[in-house]
């Protein structure tokens, strides 16, 4: 274990920078608060000679608040999209119009959105005729006569 700490306060700048590329790749913003706290363990190493057991105590603890910091932040302030829907495909249908490609029956039916055939669910309705989607269950849009 101790081998893992020879570069000292360099390993923290290293796992810091290992961190926050991660962050720069993933979806998210975890990593980064991890990213911080090795950064910081590592000017603390830098700052004082502390053992490497004492690192990691001081590393959890850094992490923990970090995590705590932005969790309550988050929570005040969310991030806003400028496109909510984006990857909720369905719902992005809900208030529009379109021709049944095969009718309604027993419940069941479909539409052709764009390139793609989505089931659709709603009353007894023949080939061709109108709808209007209401909602979405998953992929299954909810759908009545336009």
């Amino acid at each position: 274990m101790s081998g893992l700490f020879t570069l000292g306060p360099w390993t923290w700048m290293i796992l810091a920078a290992i961190l926050f590329a991660l962050e720069v790749m993933s979806p998210g913003i975890f990593l980064m608060w991890f990213g911080v706290a090795a950064a910081v363990t590592g000017l603390l190493a830098f700052g004082f000679d502390i053992s490497w057991q004492w690192q990691l105590v001081w590393f959890c603890l850094l992490s923990l608040a970090a995590v705590l910091v932005a969790l309550k932040y988050l929570r005040s302030n969310p991030l806003h999209s400028d496109r909510p829907l984006l990857n909720e495909r369905a719902v992005q249908h809900i208030g529009q119009c379109y021709d049944l490609i095969d009718p309604i029956v027993n419940g069941r039916g479909s539409v052709k959105i764009g390139d793609s055939i989505w089931r659709v669910e709603g009353p007894e309705l023949p080939k061709g005729a109108r709808v209007r989607v209401l909602g979405a269950d998953g992929t299954l849009l909810k759908v009545a006569p336009a």
